[in-house]
């Protein structure tokens, strides 16, 4: 059955990304009009489990794994593209709150909230085989195929060695002359840092050999339709992209759909 559902995924990846092109379609959604703003286009939607406390979101090995962040309800788990459901692979103990995971070389690496403490899982079997610490808050992680990058809701994202786990490179992200706090979720794409700023409905684009801004990506047409919809909604959290199609999956805390979109 997840088979199944994981071709569903993979058919519908490339067959509305397909049928998007060509020019500009009902669904494209142009963002504040400014230098840095980027447009995009909703192609579909996916349901999504609204009990799910969204911290991190990939894409791996043609699998959707979410992980959870709530107090003795934090998780990692493949998720169902047919329904939104959960296949759970793993629960951490009650004391730790959960936040983003990102796999690299076939391992899930995931933080904690104020633990100050990640964990490393192999991508296949799920089986715990590291713990690493840092000292910070941790928030979102993503990768750029050699480091790790972390944020912990300040204006620094950290780079951190996959065997040490220990930071490589500090930057600042900049917007102007503005430092740009609560970076939460990660999303590495061609070359760029995508940022969730958190308890808004703002993802940045940001040059990581510089730490500047270089787009803006406005959701508040999807985070407006989300909360009148669902009045149990939380926040935009949720970044996950699909090299082979090009799309980026989209999702919320306690949202009870995800959204599929390409970025113009």
């Amino acid at each position: 059955m997840k088979t199944y559902f994981f071709r569903l995924l993979t058919v519908v990846l490339f067959s509305v990304i397909a049928s998007s092109c060509g020019g500009k379609k009902d669904g494209e959604v142009k963002t504040t009009r400014d230098s840095l703003s980027l447009h995009y286009t909703v192609i579909s939607t996916l349901p999504h489990n609204a009990e799910a406390y969204t911290q991190g979101l990939t894409i791996y090995d043609n699998k959707i794994l979410e992980s959870t962040g709530q107090n003795n309800r934090s998780w990692i788990a493949e998720v169902n593209p047919g329904s939104g459901q959960h296949d759970k692979k793993v629960t951490l103990p009650g004391q730790y709150f959960g936040e983003g995971i990102t796999v690299l070389n076939d391992k899930i690496y995931q933080l904690t909230w104020q633990n100050k403490v990640g964990f490393v899982y192999d991508a296949k079997t799920y089986q715990q085989l590291r713990e690493f610490k840092y000292d910070t808050e941790g928030w979102g992680i993503t990768h750029d195929n050699k480091n790790l990058i972390m944020s912990d809701g300040s204006e620094k994202l950290y780079y951190l060695d996959t065997t040490s786990l220990k930071p490589v490179k500090t930057i600042t992200v900049m917007d102007g002359g503005t430092r740009v706090k609560k970076l939460n979720e990660l999303e590495y794409i061609n070359g760029y840092i995508y940022a969730n700023v958190y308890e808004t409905t703002w993802i940045l684009k940001i040059d990581p050999a510089t730490g500047k801004v270089v787009g803006r990506i406005d959701f508040s047409p999807i985070g407006n339709e989300i909360r009148s919809m669902y009045p149990n909604a939380d926040v935009l959290n949720g970044i996950a992209y699909d090299p082979k199609s090009k799309a980026l999956l989209l999702t919320g805390k306690l949202w009870p759909k995800s959204y599929l979109i390409r970025l113009q």
